[in-house]
């Protein structure tokens, strides 16, 4: 049964952009904050193991992308439910990055 909610908002937008988004700004945020903790010279091995991570969460992004076949209904549009991973990602991403200027300045 379709609901609101079920129902493609557009279709251009697949499922494996969304998620591959999702996926490459982990990835981006990783990178970020072990950047963020070499500036300040402060890196330990952990944060590097979390770049390399995070650098791996990106090369993963992009094959997603490049690659839809590979996810399960990766090629049909991405329902109106998965709108909301993107949104609340790079809004807490957004925040994480006014800490890491707040914590640099």
């Amino acid at each position: 049964m379709a609901t609101a909610l079920s129902s493609p908002p557009s279709e251009r937008v697949r499922r494996v952009d969304v998620i591959a988004y999702v996926f490459g700004l982990l990835g981006a945020v990783y990178v970020g904050e072990f950047a963020a903790a070499a500036l300040s010279a402060s890196a330990t091995t952990y944060e590097a193991g979390m770049a390399a991570l995070g650098g791996f969460a990106l090369l993963g992004a992009v094959r997603m992308y490049r690659n839809p076949d590979h996810l399960r209904n990766g090629v049909e549009p991405a329902p109106a439910y998965l709108y909301l991973l993107p949104v609340i990602s790079t809004g807490a991403a957004l925040l994480l990055a006014v800490g890491w200027i707040a914590t640099l300045a």
